[in-house]
């Protein structure tokens, strides 16, 4: 496991701050000038290919950026070793549960 230095992680939290305020416009633009009702906009936008792309990087950039948010919380405020690398198991596991679920739902798998 590569560990990141204080800078590097900054560096992510902000990209990934930056990448998740530009896709959350761009799908708040597309939502708005597209036709239809709220549930075929929604459709239209996670069955096209462009869409189910952007729609799973925003959720890879908000995985990234809550791991480092809450990874550096952890090592801060958990003195316990023996705590630690428990919770920082359960966190990324939950974390790439959620990723793996969205990828699955953008595939159409039930």
């Amino acid at each position: 496991m590569r560990v990141f230095s204080g800078q590097r992680a900054w560096l992510l939290q902000r990209f990934s701050a930056i990448a998740i305020l530009v896709l959350l416009v761009l799908g708040i633009v597309r939502l708005a000038v597209s036709d239809g009702s709220a549930y075929e906009r929604w459709h239209a936008i996670a069955t096209s290919t462009h869409g189910a792309v952007l729609i799973l990087a925003f959720f890879l950039s908000m995985g990234l950026h809550g791991w480092i948010g809450v990874r550096d919380v952890v090592l801060d405020y958990v003195h316990a070793p023996s705590l630690r690398l428990p919770l920082l198991a359960v966190i990324a596991f939950i974390l790439v549960a959620v990723q793996i679920r969205v990828a699955m739902i953008l595939l159409g798998q039930p």
